[in-house]
């Protein structure tokens, strides 16, 4: 955090060193620097008394002028401010501040989510009360894309700019607050206001737009490749997805456009494995291992492999070999031979490199690039080739390299292409993606590079796996998947902000488009729901929304847990009193014990899920194998060793000779798991009220739900070294 802090210092430093001073800029604008620390710290009533300062000054391309101010300390505390004023206007533009915090945040923060927004509510109100009413908040859904972590110690607020009753998505006034002192963490105004914008009234009506994204966009059956569990291995399913997943309509013109420029996509990256001598013993390989030691009998040899690139790349005398080497398959795809040549003339300053790559056991050339000095010399002025001369000229070669590849794949426009600027741009890269039965395979593709100044191949790529390809029985048809997609996330009018690439400054407009609203992932065709790319059903928010908890002296630990992630079923029910089964526990303490830079990768109710739980349990010493028993209740007992285990004092509990229970039924609980009882109840872990701890009785899903907020109170800080003192706070310890 100090070397944060220094660099904050030192860019502080540099921005007033750029900046034309605190003179001229007061004369500059309306708002001085004194009343602009005033106003800040008015803002966020802070204490800077012994904190250091320092300010700077600037203006940027659309004449804004911008105070930044900061507040920092040289004692080590780790304290540091920062705010923006406008200097114009005098508005609050952003504030971030921060503080050393050597121990994790507190699981079960102190105030709720409701508390915070209505801090961050009124702050917003206080300080654009005018831009607050034309803002919504924006509900973050809880899918496999966003997962709260318990030990994040700030609630994070969106509001969300609206245009009339259109969402202006790029602005908006973002608040963070701290969930245990309820104070601003983080402030950030963004509002675009120099720019015109877009009427509304002129926007094509939706049927348009949806017969626009139909035949431009839209939904196709597709194969894709997931990796639906912990071992890597891929699996092909169907799946209704987006052919061009980030591509709006232009509501007043029915043009795609881009956001930004994307390269081609060439699927899976390579493993490369380095090839060394290894000594002969009599070692019986794996199946997998005598798979490639079968496989490397068939592999050509590096001259026939060199020899079958040449045949598409010239590589003459004059060229050196700097890299020859072969590399392992990946998942479905043989092992290959890799080339690189190069030549350089200083005298003369010309240059040139070329690299490959050849299928070690078919013969077939994946890839290639060239690039050189003559070619490069040539690519000035207007291009001599369009779009669609390279295009034919990129058919011909594919032609003539993959015949039969060609035959089985399907031209896919690119639209980031439209934004480029046609004067200047040098080559097209043409995509062709594989067909299967007549159903896209995206993730397999062919791309072509030619130079649009030469008309030369200057590039090639192949990633065209050899794969099995299930039927299409039992799919939905493509007007139910829209159907799907619209009921959910229907075609919306948005606007966004986007920078013209071809402007000389890059200059910011505001467009009115279409767009699917909040569309991620893809719609599983033979069950029809929503799916992320692993295939796991996406898990919104309000989904995870119990309509059988209210009332229930649960209902608030239920609603906590859901929160922080540790809950999310997808039901709308979550059966408080029936009994918890133990897959279901282990699920929940885990999430409840995980690493939160090292989060459980999310998933949704399957039986790979609660394995990848059960191994992580035992890896914790949670569980042993013989313990593990999914389908069985959960009784105190059990709960307690689980919990006591996952605060990692098992140890201490082993030594049950050391422990008194001065309990009722404290004879009804075995010697080996004295010490447990013992621990969870002076924890509180377990509820003791009554003075029995009734070790047998199973537990309902309620009644765990509170335990593991018992859990999740249980602080290790230095005020509560928890293994050190706790057999001094333990009832009735020797």
């Amino acid at each position: 955090m100090k070397r944060l802090i220094s660099l904050v210092t030192l860019m502080a430093l540099l921005v007033g060193l750029l900046a034309t001073g605190p003179v001229s800029a007061a004369a500059a604008g309306n708002v001085d620097l004194k009343a602009a620390i005033s106003i800040a710290k008015a803002a966020f009533d802070f204490d800077a008394s012994n904190l250091e300062f320092s300010s700077s000054y600037s203006e940027n391309s659309n004449s804004r002028k911008l105070w930044h101010l900061n507040w920092y300390s040289n004692s080590g505390s780790g304290l540091g401010i920062n705010a923006t004023v406008d200097a114009a206007t005098g508005e609050i533009i952003s504030m971030s501040q921060w503080e050393n915090t050597p121990f994790p945040a507190k699981k079960i923060p102190k105030y709720t989510r409701e508390e915070a927004l209505k801090v961050a509510e009124d702050l917003v109100k206080k300080l654009h009360p005018d831009k607050f009413s034309q803002t919504k908040l924006l509900n973050v859904p809880q899918n496999n894309f966003y997962r709260p972590v318990y030990n994040n110690d700030i609630y994070s607020f969106q509001f969300v700019r609206k245009i009339g009753t259109i969402d202006f998505q790029d602005n908006g006034i973002h608040v963070q607050v701290d969930k245990n002192t309820l104070k601003v963490r983080y402030f950030n105004l963004d509002w675009d206001t120099s720019t015109s914008i877009p009427d509304s009234k002129k926007a094509m009506t939706p049927a348009e737009a949806k017969k626009i994204y139909a035949e431009k966009l839209g939904l196709e059956l597709a194969y894709q490749m997931i990796y639906p569990d912990n071992t890597g291995e891929p699996k092909l399913v169907l799946a209704y997805v987006q052919k061009n997943s980030n591509n709006p309509i232009d509501a007043l013109t029915g043009k795609i456009i881009s956001p930004a420029y994307y390269g081609p996509m060439y699927g899976a990256a390579e493993k490369y494995a380095a090839a060394g001598d290894s000594a002969v013993t009599s070692y019986t390989p794996t199946p997998q291992e005598q798979k490639v030691i079968n496989e490397s009998s068939m592999y050509i040899s590096s001259e026939k492999a060199m020899e079958a690139l040449k045949k598409f790349v010239s590589i003459d005398s004059k060229y050196k070999l700097d890299h020859s080497s072969l590399y392992g398959g990946y998942r479905n795809e043989n092992a290959a031979w890799s080339f690189s040549w190069s030549y350089n003339d200083r005298e003369k300053n010309t240059y040139s490199y070329v690299s490959g790559t050849v299928d070690a056991i078919s013969g077939e050339v994946r890839s290639f690039n060239v690039s050189n000095s003559e070619d490069e010399n040539m690519q000035k002025g207007t291009p001599k080739y369009t779009k669609e001369q390279c295009r034919e000229i990129a058919e011909k070669f594919l032609k003539e390299i993959q015949p039969d590849k060609f035959s089985n794949s399907e031209y896919r426009e690119q639209y980031y292409e439209a934004y480029m600027d046609l004067n200047t741009v040098r080559n097209y890269n043409i995509n062709f993606i594989r067909k299967e039965n007549g159903i896209s395979a995206p993730f397999n593709n062919l791309n072509v590079t030619v130079n649009a100044h030469t008309g030369k191949v200057t590039g090639f790529y192949m990633m065209w796996q050899n794969l099995e390809f299930p039927d299409s029985n039992g799919v939905i048809s493509l007007n139910d998947a829209y159907g799907i997609l619209y009921k959910k996330h229907d075609l919306t009018l948005k606007y966004i902000r986007m920078y013209d690439y071809k402007s000389q400054n890059g200059e910011l407009t505001i467009r009115l488009v279409y767009m699917p609203d909040n569309f991620y992932g893809m719609i599983d065709a033979r069950t029809g729901k929503f799916v992320d790319y692993n295939g796991k059903p996406i898990v919104e928010a309000d989904i995870t929304a119990f309509t059988d908890i209210a009332g229930h002296k649960a209902e608030n630990d239920i609603k906590l847990l859901v929160e922080l992630g540790i809950i999310d079923e997808a039901e709308d029910k979550f059966n408080p009193d029936a009994k918890i089964l133990q897959k279901d526990f282990v699920k929940y303490l885990i999430r409840s014990t995980q690493n939160p830079y090292y989060p459980i990768p999310y998933a949704a109710g399957d039986n790979s899920e609660y394995d990848m739980y059960y191994e992580n349990a035992l890896q914790q010493n949670i569980l042993t194998k013989k313990d593990k028993s999914p389908e069985a209740a959960v009784t105190r007992m059990d709960a307690s060793k689980m919990m006591v285990k996952g605060l990692g004092v098992g140890f201490i509990a082993d030594m049950g000779s050391i422990f008194k229970l001065d309990i009722k039924d404290a004879a009804s609980i075995t010697a080996e798991n004295k010490g447990y009882a013992a621990i969870a109840a002076a924890l509180d872990l377990v509820d003791t009220a009554t003075g029995s701890f009734e070790p047998k009785t199973e537990l309902t899903r309620a009644e765990a739900a509170s335990m593991l907020i018992n859990y999740l109170k249980v602080e290790k800080t230095p005020e509560s070294p928890l293994a050190s003192d706790l057999p001094m706070r333990l009832p009735a310890a020797r």
